[in-house]
C-alpha cells in the first residue's frame, strides 16, 4: 500500500512508498533492474500539534484535513500547508529474508 497511517509507542505515523526506485542487486545493469520501490516513515504531527491522515489520490500523497499534497519525504508541495515539512522517524529498508533471521519476533502489518 502507498499510505499506511498508525501509531507507534502513542506517536501517530505514516509510512510513505512509491514505485520507482530498482533494485543495484538482481540484475548486472542497474537499467534492468527491478522496481522494489521506496519507503519513508514520518510523523503525522505537524509543529503546532496537529495530527494528520494521508491517502494516495490520483498518484498523489494527500492529507484529508486540508488536502495538501506531498512528496515521499514529508515535504508539502502545494495546498494550504505547502511548505510545510513531517519529521522523519528513524526506520531502515531492509531484506526482509535477512531482517526476519536477526529478529523473528517481528510484527507484520497487514491492512
Amino acid at each position: 500500500q502507498p499510505v499506511v497511517n498508525d501509531a507507534l509507542g502513542g506517536e501517530p505515523i505514516v509510512v510513505l512508498s512509491r514505485k520507482g526506485t530498482v533494485s543495484p542487486l538482481d540484475r548486472s545493469a542497474i537499467s534492468d533492474s527491478a522496481d522494489v520501490g521506496a519507503g519513508v516513515a514520518l510523523s503525522r504531527v505537524l509543529d503546532d500539534g496537529r495530527a494528520l491522515t494521508f491517502e494516495f489520490v490520483g498518484g498523489d500523497f494527500r492529507d484529508v484535513e486540508t488536502g495538501s499534497t506531498w512528496d515521499i519525504n514529508g515535504r508539502a508541495l502545494t495546498g494550504a500547508l505547502a511548505g510545510q515539512q513531517l519529521r522523519p522517524i528513524v526506520h531502515g529498508n531492509h531484506f526482509w529474508f535477512a531482517w526476519a533471521a536477526f529478529k523473528p519476533d517481528t510484527r507484520v502489518w497487514a491492512p
